[in-house]
């Protein structure tokens, strides 16, 4: 799903610099969006990872573990940046980590159950937290929280990004995943059906209040409406995607064209990083000045479109003379990360013959 990867980095790019809202504030889509899709999309590389990689005891278990210590390190590491962004890694490599157990639940019901009680905390949490602190979300100093209070401040009670609605997100594209790949590309069109019904649900849920004056809802509020309609816009994104690559435009696309629509999302971890380092960068040297530009916009989609493209170019005709560099070829972070596994916690040669010649949406950091 390279496609939704794609997307989801244009909308967190959208969602960081842009100055404005865009015609029919069509642009703020991208405030409520991109942290779930990124979510959901651990979800579904976590299942892709799980039903290819051919390793389903200790050795996936490690090499998973390993993804998510180094992904939540670059977290840790990039929030010393100067960026005016709120670094979403250690939230995403923590959620890495609950996917392990779950995409071992080999049938769909034990995964719908779990999703189910993932749906009730992700609306429940922020309630109970807002009730149990009467509205506030910090805590002063005269009014120590007890540890109850602490706990569900951190799995999901307040903050921008809570691993309660992440978890749900991620269940998601777990469960749609599952779905999807016993589908055949002649189904497209019950994919864009499918995904029309979710950001239906989406609009009834985040926009249709605000217009109604029915009550407020706001990106990041955790209201069980903010909650529910961002985990369906960003299925509604994911299925839009596989509903464009199995639609005959998609499949009529020119061979060539095809790896460099996928090209940003296999790099989705480097173009995350480079980002943070262009905004880091720019912060320093303007330190009064807002980073929220059009041009800055243009510069980072097309500066990291084009580096993952023309990253992909080079490695990928390296790796055709020496096959050690096939790790390297989706992004220099993810073969960092890959690298790591490889040397910690080695495949059987046979096994990592054939993931080199399995899927390469199988292989993936996000």
């Amino acid at each position: 799903m390279d496609w939704a990867r794609g997307a989801a980095y244009v909308l967190m790019v959208v969602a960081h610099v842009a100055p404005g809202d865009g015609p029919a504030r069509i642009l703020l889509v991208s405030e409520f969006l991109t942290a779930p899709l990124f979510a959901l999309l651990i979800g579904v590389g976590a299942q892709l990872s799980w039903s290819a990689s051919g390793q389903h005891g200790w050795r996936y278990v490690l090499r998973e573990v390993i993804r998510a210590a180094l992904v939540i390190g670059l977290g840790l590491l990039l929030m010393q940046s100067a960026a005016s962004v709120l670094i979403v890694l250690v939230h995403l490599g923590v959620l890495m980590l609950l996917c392990v157990p779950l995409v071992r639940l080999r049938t769909t019901t034990p995964l719908a159950v779990v999703a189910v009680l993932a749906l009730v905390l992700a609306v429940a949490v922020p309630g109970l937290y807002r009730s149990l602190t009467g509205g506030h979300v910090a805590v002063t100093a005269a009014s120590e929280p007890d540890a109850f209070i602490t706990v569900l401040g951190l799995i999901g009670g307040t903050g921008g990004y809570r691993m309660t609605g992440f978890l749900l997100c991620a269940i998601l594209g777990m469960l749609t995943i599952r779905v999807l790949r016993n589908m055949s590309a002649a189904e497209w069109r019950r994919g864009a059906l499918a995904s029309a019904a979710a950001f239906a649900v989406m609009l009834a849920l985040l926009v249709a209040p605000n217009l109604l004056g029915l009550y407020e809802v706001h990106a990041y509020d955790g209201t069980p409406s903010e909650q529910i309609g961002v985990a369906t816009g960003a299925l509604g994104i994911l299925l839009t995607m596989w509903t464009l690559q199995a639609s005959p435009l998609g499949r009529a696309l020119p061979s060539r064209v095809a790896p460099l629509l996928a090209a940003p999302g296999q790099a989705a971890l480097t173009l995350y990083a480079l980002q943070i380092l262009v905004l880091h960068v720019y912060q320093v040297n303007n330190p009064l000045i807002r980073d929220d530009h059009w041009w800055m916009l243009a510069l980072l989609i097309v500066l990291g479109v084009g580096m993952a493209v023309s990253w992909q170019a080079a490695l990928g005709a390296l790796a055709c003379r020496a096959p050690a560099a096939r790790r390297w070829v989706r992004g220099p972070l993810e073969g960092v990360i890959r690298g790591a596994q490889d040397l910690l916690v080695p495949l059987p040669p046979h096994d990592a013959a054939a993931e080199g010649r399995a899927n390469p949406e199988a292989s993936t950091t996000w």
